[in-house]
């Protein structure tokens, strides 16, 4: 089972109702609920490959 962190967007706070119905919910029940769906969280870091492939589109727009 995939360990959720992020407390899912129909979430508002403990002993609250839900969005989804569910009533008396806390941030555990919320992880196990069918229908978790996770805030977003921090931005993604930009991969190698990418990083790379800017310098070299610079690299070559620097001649121009």
């Amino acid at each position: 089972m995939k360990d959720r962190i992020n407390p899912c967007i129909h979430y508002i706070c403990k002993g609250e109702d839900c969005r989804k119905g569910f009533v008396k919910v806390d941030l555990k029940k919320c992880k196990n609920c069918p229908k978790y769906e996770p805030r977003r969280s921090a931005k993604k870091a930009e991969s190698v490959k990418v990083r790379r492939q800017k310098d070299r589109d610079r690299h070559d727009n620097w001649r121009e």
